[in-house]
């Protein structure tokens, strides 16, 4: 698997969990290299024989979930019928769900399987490094090692905004800062169920209650499973992590236009891991200078330093888009999508809260030329 760090504020950071089949190898190098992925294995089938081997390499709860999002694709597309007003309340409903939630979920569960191979993987690597090569048969004691799915796992991120030395603690702080939210609620949710019961003996009435929270339990232990491994991993984290700066990443951030919304206080806890920010004052130095109304480039307004006070944006949902395109994993659009939207909504909130203005003040060449005149 492959794991991707996107901010999405100086203070939000979406993490994003690619499953990787055998086929899509190639597409290691071409990620990292800067150049966009060709793969195209994990949205179509080619011949009925790779169908089959997909099928089989999925397990029960990964078919039934990618069942369930391609009838609910097929929903979408209706023009109108009770499909269409079903997906349309279902999709307003899971908007909401916090983004950090999704980004765990999307992470697979650790099987005892998974974990004798990444342990094999360990003692592997510690007995090469000590100078003696492992016996064939305790190789092959976690299963069959593949350089994709078994090896160590790819972590691709933004180095104009994250260091190497911090996506550790970056990764640390998205699998545990929720842990107590999602135990606490998934014992509600099945404390909940049978209360909600006696609904479904009514007539012509779906017992909606019931079922939502059913979802709800299985969603916030599957952000549990996703969070305890990403927490094993970074037990060994030279073992089992491989860190990749990606170019095509800090094009999409580097070519990003400023302004975007701003927040003088910040949206999360002191404790959030920050990444760089773009100095207002160099937003405005720059605009005037270049006499463009259309904003900035990140690149050219980054302060080295991290973010003390307030919050600003990094990516707009233009941008969000270009990285999905050039990353060619079509299926990071929706998680980025409702990521950046729930950020924005959090610096609106926020500022409505202080009576502050949601974008950063910097004001544009025009302003600036009435500023002059008067």
């Amino acid at each position: 698997m492959r794991l991707y760090l996107l901010p999405i504020s100086t203070r939000r950071t979406l993490l994003y969990c690619q499953k990787l089949q055998p086929p899509s190898a190639s597409a290691a190098s071409s990620i990292t290299a800067g150049s966009s992925s060709t793969t195209t294995t994990t949205t179509t089938t080619t011949t009925t024989t790779t169908t089959t081997t997909t099928k089989q390499k999925q397990s029960w709860g990964d078919y039934i979930q990618t069942k369930a999002a391609l009838t609910w694709a097929s929903w979408e597309k209706k023009e109108s019928g009770w499909q269409k007003s079903v997906v349309g309340y279902g999709n307003h409903l899971l908007r909401k769900l916090p983004y950090e939630e999704w980004a765990l979920k999307s992470v697979p569960p650790l099987t005892k399987a998974r974990q004798r191979q990444l342990e094999a993987l360990v003692q592997e690597q510690a007995q090469e490094q000590g100078g003696f090569k492992m016996a064939s048969e305790e190789a092959e004691k976690g299963g069959k090692r593949g350089k994709v799915d078994i090896g160590k796992v790819e972590v691709v991120y933004p180095a104009g905004l994250i260091t190497e030395e911090r996506v550790p603690r970056i990764l640390h702080k998205l699998a545990t800062e929720r842990e107590g939210h999602h135990k606490k609620w998934f014992w509600y949710c099945l404390v909940g169920m049978p209360i909600t019961l006696p609904i479904g003996i009514l007539p012509l009435v779906p017992n909606l209650p019931f079922f939502y929270l059913c979802y709800r339990a299985w969603s916030h232990h599957r952000a549990l499973s996703g969070g305890k491994h990403l927490a094993y991993l970074l037990q060994q984290p030279s073992r089992l992590l491989s860190f990749h700066p990606s170019p095509i990443l800090d094009e999409v951030y580097s070519t990003q236009r400023f302004p975007l919304p701003f927040t003088p206080e910040p949206t999360t806890g002191p404790e959030a891991e920050t990444v760089k920010h773009p100095d207002p004052v160099k937003v405005v130095k720059a605009i005037n200078a270049t006499e463009k109304t259309g904003g900035v480039n990140l690149g050219h307004v980054l302060e080295e330093g991290e973010v003390e006070d307030g919050e600003v944006m990094l990516l707009s949902q233009d941008n969000a888009k270009k990285m999905v395109k050039l990353l060619d994993v079509p299926e990071l659009e929706v998680e980025l999508e409702r990521a950046i939207w729930q950020v924005e909504t959090a610096v609106e909130k926020k500022n409505k809260e202080i009576g502050a203005g949601v974008r950063v003040n910097a004001p544009t060449v025009d302003d600036t030329k009435k500023e002059k005149a008067q």
